[in-house]
């Protein structure tokens, strides 16, 4: 494995909680102040505190050992992409964002904050509601050009997330990885809510949703974890890694004490890894390491 020289300090808790401390999100990453539903001034960094953590030590794993390129799929509203550049540093990683709400002003200041290459790209062109908007579905830099590839809590967004792990496959250097993160469909929390009469669907969108002005999506459909391993396999992927697993969200929310109790009841059951609450995979792009 071509891991980066003396990585484990530079991806490191401490390091990493340091940037959290110190973070001063973009307008694009604050949440509503007004939103009772959290009891500090929250940004997106924070709210997914714990996401990016397990995410960024699980990556750190596969980074190659010389100065390499990363792009983050989905990348609004940047998050990913500054703590990636707080980490490692300037001048040591290339760093590129895809996907959609990538106003001119979103793609200004990323290019200043951490200098990375922002790009319009519909990933998902199966979606009739966004075709209208005629942009590019094909990241556009050479094949075989990314070490590194992220796809953070996307694919449960897409109409159909094969266009995205082909794009991926094909931009990925031999070598090369992709790592997804997303909702586990077989989370004890959809089997509660069964078991109480209601729906598991809730959470994504609904049959009669029509906004063609809207580029966020809310969930399309939620996966189990072989059904997204087959994408990668299907895309060319050898799987690395597929990993069930807890990624609290919820840390900074305002709780009843129903939902406290709730909590505490799925406890007991994350011991079940199909009962946990993501989906984290590696798959590797095979082939010798282009120099």
């Amino acid at each position: 494995m071509r891991r980066r020289a003396g990585l484990e300090a530079i991806v490191s808790r401490k390091r990493f909680k340091e940037i959290i401390r110190d973070y001063d999100p973009l307008p694009f990453e604050t949440l509503d102040d007004t939103d009772p539903q959290y009891r500090i001034p929250m940004h997106h960094l924070l709210k997914n505190e714990a996401r990016f953590w397990k995410t960024l030590n699980t990556a750190s794993k596969y980074f190659p050992s010389e100065e390499f390129s990363i792009a983050d799929v989905g990348t609004y509203p940047g998050s990913l992409l500054r703590v990636l550049f707080r980490l490692l540093g300037p001048n040591k990683v290339r760093l590129l964002g895809v996907g959609l709400l990538t106003s001119e002003d979103f793609t200004r200041v990323l290019a200043e904050d951490c200098g990375a290459e922002i790009f319009t790209v519909n990933l998902d062109p199966r979606n009739n509601q966004l075709r209208h908007k005629n942009y590019p579905t094909y990241i556009p830099v050479e094949d075989n050009s990314i070490d590194f590839i992220f796809a953070l809590e996307i694919v449960e967004h897409l109409v159909s997330p094969s266009h995205m792990f082909a794009e991926a496959f094909r931009v990925c250097r031999p070598g090369g990885y992709l790592l997804v993160t997303t909702p586990n469909v077989t989370r004890i929390g959809n089997v509660f809510k069964l078991l109480a009469g209601r729906s598991n669907f809730d959470r994504l969108i609904s049959p009669d949703y029509y906004n063609p002005d809207d580029e966020w999506r809310p969930h399309f459909r939620e996966y189990t974890i072989d059904e997204i391993g087959e994408y990668f396999v299907r895309a060319g992927f050898q799987i690395r890694q597929k990993t069930q697993t807890v990624m609290d969200t919820t840390r900074y929310n305002v709780k009843s004490v129903r939902q406290r109790f709730i909590d505490l009841a799925k406890n007991p059951f994350f011991i079940v890894p199909h009962l946990r609450e993501e989906l984290l995979i590696v798959g590797e792009k095979p082939g010798k390491p282009l120099s």
